[in-house]
């Protein structure tokens, strides 16, 4: 180097400068060539991690294409599964409404049928009352009394039997009633019906009668087992015939 009061040199002079510097690195210089750091620092130039992290970034998109075929697997068999499981719930839901529309039918038949057998009991029994005590009502009477007797019993009768009852009590119960003081007391001890219907009936009835007049020494008492038929008029249960058997 030249200092600054020395003249500038020559082209020769810088030449030979030149050459010098050019011998005095291959000799003296040789360290700071040596310095090769900067040159062994090329290991993180080639960063082996972008290799290593290539691995990486395609299991990611083979786990990601992965499962799409599963997804759309499970997607399908959710879809049929959904399908069945809305058929089975339909035809269940179908199967209860018949089986409820059933039990609404069966319930409807049977209580038809309750009320049909609740009225029936209902007119058997309203007609076995009818007969227990109308039969006894006419069987009874008292030659003291015979026209009331009479006209009690007439009002327990049909039109139709009423006359018969008229001709029979005119012709040979009241006679002979008024002659001998005879007097009836008539009791229906059991009964059942033989069969019933809307507007008629006919039931079984057996009586124990007792008797007495002047013509008897000591009261009689008669059993007799009676046939009554039977027919409603106006809600009321009225003799219409009665036959011993």
């Amino acid at each position: 180097m030249t200092g600054p009061e020395d003249p500038p040199l020559t082209a020769e002079e810088w030449e030979a400068v030149r050459r010098l510097r050019r011998e005095r690195p291959a000799v003296t210089e040789t360290p700071p060539v040596a310095e090769a750091p900067p040159v062994a620092e090329t290991p993180p130039v080639a960063e082996a991690p972008p290799p290593a992290a290539e691995p990486a970034v395609a299991e990611p998109e083979a786990a990601v294409a992965e499962p799409e075929l599963p997804e759309a697997s499970y997607g399908s068999t959710a879809a049929v599964t959904g399908t069945r499981f809305t058929r089975a719930a339909v035809v269940t839901l179908a199967a209860l409404v018949v089986a409820a529309l059933a039990a609404v039918s069966l319930l409807a038949v049977l209580t038809v049928r309750l009320s049909d057998h609740y009225s029936r009991n209902s007119d058997a029994t309203a007609a076995l009352a009818a007969a227990t005590t109308n039969v006894a009502t006419v069987l009874s009477y008292n030659y003291k009394s015979l026209a009331a007797d009479f006209a009690k019993a007439e009002s327990v009768l049909t039109p139709s039997f009423r006359k018969t009852y008229d001709t029979t009590t005119a012709k040979a119960v009241e006679p002979l009633a008024a002659k001998y003081h005879a007097v009836s007391t008539a009791q229906v001890t059991s009964g059942g019906v033989i069969s019933t219907g809307a507007s008629r009936a006919q039931v079984v009835v057996f009586v124990s009668q007792q008797v007495t007049n002047t013509q008897l020494s000591a009261p009689r008492l008669d059993r007799s087992r009676i046939v009554v038929d039977l027919r409603r008029s106006n809600g009321q249960w009225l003799i219409d015939k009665l036959t011993p058997v």
